[in-house]
């Protein structure tokens, strides 16, 4: 979770908007001149544009401010006529065999699908419930999408997928649980689980809380509480988490909550990514090299966790709403562009020693540096694709899990996180602040009910 960027919004909102319609010209200069950034490529039903030797060599002139609000379509490249193709594009191809596979003969974006408050919107959980007749309509065919403000609000979204467009409404569950930031689906006992990172001891009716870990169940919308506490102290707020292979639920935990003003205190711990144990309650500190960990998620195979790292994003005393009032309320935020904006990798191993029976990470390494913004959400795809949410910024990255650019999406609003629907799962819902974004492309998200394959 980031909170947002105007600028990089604004800045990419000019580009898909006003940038000119150069592709007749731009058709022209590649037939004579192979030394342009980029071409038009892939199928008609969406602006997909390749990137020529992954953008590595540009013209002498070209030019980025380093302010993280900027953009990667920022980038000022007046000496190449191709440029404005990747301002334009709803696709961006760095690979452009593997880029074109994964979009598929048809791929389709549709921007900012339903109106909403210009506040982050995180924690994307489809579930789907297959009917026991198969040309039903699902039990249950919902996107669960938690909205993180204004301060005190207690609701959350849910989209109704059997329609279309899908109708949104709001929910609270019982007890209510305030400010969930991150969530996954868990098909072993049906139950949606979240990290919360809200943290406040005087809400609506009484209501005491403090950040931690929580689940409920998306028939009935009961929740109830796992994890609160480390050794008596709170946590900072748990901002994503995702369910090891051995059940244990491994989550980051960074202090976004109290930039958002949706918690009272600040951090009384090192941020760090933690391992807990529901079956016991046993909660251990597993890293802390972390300047601000965000997404998580383990590998397909179980054998490779991967982290992001939005460290480039601090606590500021100083409250702002953003450049013409924006936001919705104040947050309290500052950037520095030197800092960490990255993807790390550890290897995972499985410790089989009695009662100490665990998973063990190791060898860390960098696998990639966003192109813009930070690292925020990141899901692994069927095939083992990492798909990053650039947080400050209106993009999707796609990698190979050796960090390799293959694709990014391109939308109008800031993407703090995704997640995939639909019987073939190969639909992905952008999730960010001010709007919701669908794509319908060839790159499927992993089963529900195996996410796990050896």
């Amino acid at each position: 979770m980031q909170p947002f960027v105007i600028i990089s919004i604004v800045l990419s909102g000019i580009a898909l908007a006003e940038a000119p319609d150069v592709s007749n010209g731009i058709r022209k200069h590649w037939n004579y001149n192979r030394s342009a950034v980029a071409e038009i490529c892939g199928p008609k039903t969406a602006r997909v544009t390749c990137i020529n030797r992954y953008g590595s060599l540009l013209p002498g002139s070209f030019f980025r401010n380093p302010d993280p609000f900027t953009a990667y379509t920022g980038t000022v490249i007046s000496e190449d006529p191709s440029w404005p193709l990747v301002q334009q594009a709803d696709f961006v191809l760095f690979d452009r065999r593997r880029g074109l596979r994964l979009l598929g003969p048809s791929p389709r974006i549709r921007r900012s699908i339903v109106p909403l408050l210009n506040v982050i919107h995180e924690a994307p959980v489809f579930v789907y419930v297959i009917p026991p007749i198969r040309y039903l309509k699902p039990e249950l065919n919902k996107l669960f999408v938690a909205q993180a403000g204004p301060p005190g609000n207690l609701s959350s979204l849910v989209f109704d997928l059997n329609l279309n467009p899908p109708a949104v409404s709001a929910f609270t569950t019982d007890p209510p649980i305030y400010q969930p930031n991150g969530g996954i689906y868990n098909a072993k006992d049906g139950m949606v689980y979240w990290a919360v990172h809200g943290n406040n001891a005087s809400l609506p009716n009484g209501l005491h809380q403090r950040p931690g870990i929580a689940r409920f169940n998306p028939r009935t919308l009961k929740a109830e509480w796992l994890l609160n506490s480390y050794n008596g102290f709170s946590f900072a707020g748990p901002n994503d988490l995702t369910i090891a292979p051995d059940g244990d639920i491994w989550f980051t935990d960074t202090d976004y909550g109290y930039v958002l003003g949706v918690s009272e205190s600040p951090k009384q711990l090192h941020l760090a990514t933690y391992r807990f144990r529901p079956s016991t309650g046993e909660v251990q500190v597993m890293d802390t090299s972390l300047e601000y960990p965000n997404g998580i998620a383990f590998s397909r195979d179980g054998r490779t966790l991967y982290i992001g790292d939005s460290g480039l994003e601090h606590y500021s005393p100083i409250p702002t709403r953003g450049p013409n009032d924006f936001y919705n309320y104040p947050i309290n935020i500052e950037f520095n562009s030197t800092e960490a904006r990255n993807v790390f990798a550890w290897d995972v191993t499985r410790v089989n020693q009695g009662p100490s029976r665990r998973l063990i990470i190791g060898r860390k390494r960098n696998i990639w540096q966003s192109l813009e913004g930070a690292p925020d959400g990141l899901k692994i795809a069927a095939n083992g694709y990492l798909v990053v949410a650039a947080g400050l910024s209106p993009g999707v990255d796609i990698l190979d899990e050796f960090g390799s650019q293959i694709a990014r999406i391109q939308t109008n609003h800031a993407v703090e996180n995704i997640q995939w629907s639909g019987r073939d799962l190969k639909t992905l819902w952008l999730v960010g602040i001010g709007g919701i974004t669908k794509v319908q492309f060839d790159l499927a998200g992993p089963d529900l009910h195996r996410y796990y394959i050896h």
